[in-house]
């Protein structure tokens, strides 16, 4: 008797396949963020993740009405991680921001589509609601609160997308390099970036961050003592 050709499921060999009536929002936005970490954002598609998870695409039409949606959760389910700070006023301000700094750090393909996605996110709409209200029951009047949070917002994003690429301060090796690099400088073009590279103290990224998150809260109308002031 000859025997059938096993028939091809078109599955790849090695990979494990989800369990039929195992699928949950849980696993799919376990692969989403596997996805974002290994591929980056644009590798997100309904067919990509229902791939990575051995699923019909069509299965995760039963979760998500499409590609939009899926992110957005992904977005909330990250910023859901972000709990209520333990000081109040503005030191609790600063607390969330590092928060969401850490959560921005520890998941770098939010970066571009946190904004895109914010009206979206519960969670994400909760972490400003207790910003500004740090801002006002410490003293802001709403138009420097609005500020503070608008320049925050930019902070915050563009400290997350600069960290990987920056140096550890424990990294002598790259702080020697990069200080060979601005030493290399033509002295009578750059002398004063040559200079100051000198003089740069080693700082880690949650060093500056902090440092800059001070001053951030401490514009012109903000109430005095704001600075610091958990300090």
């Amino acid at each position: 008797m000859t025997e059938k050709p096993a028939k091809n499921t078109g599955r790849a060999r090695g990979r494990a396949v989800t369990p039929r009536g195992t699928l949950n929002r849980r696993r799919i936005l376990d692969a989403v963020a596997a996805t974002v970490a290994d591929k980056g954002v644009d590798a997100v598609t309904m067919r990509a993740i229902a791939t990575e998870l051995k699923v019909d695409p069509m299965a995760l039409y039963r979760h998500f009405r499409d590609k939009d949606s899926l992110l957005a959760a992904f977005v909330d389910d990250v910023f859901a991680d972000i709990g209520p700070p333990e000081e109040s006023g503005v030191e609790g301000a600063k607390e969330l921001a590092r928060q969401y700094f850490r959560a921005l750090v520890a998941h770098p393909g939010l970066v571009t589509i946190t904004l895109e996605h914010a009206l979206d996110s519960p969670h994400q709409l909760l972490m400003g609601e207790r910003i500004y209200r740090g801002m006002l029951d410490a003293g802001y009047d709403i138009e420097t609160a609005v500020m503070v949070f608008s320049g925050l917002q930019r902070f915050v994003l563009g400290s997350a997308l600069m960290y990987p690429r920056r140096t550890d301060p424990d990294d002598l090796p790259g702080w020697n390099r990069v200080r060979g690099l601005f030493r290399e400088l033509d002295p009578e073009r750059f002398p004063t970036l040559r200079r100051v590279n000198e003089q740069v103290p080693r700082m880690n990224q949650e060093e500056v961050f902090g440092r800059w998150l001070d001053w951030i809260f401490d514009p012109p109308g903000a109430p005095a003592g704001s600075r610091g002031s958990g300090a």
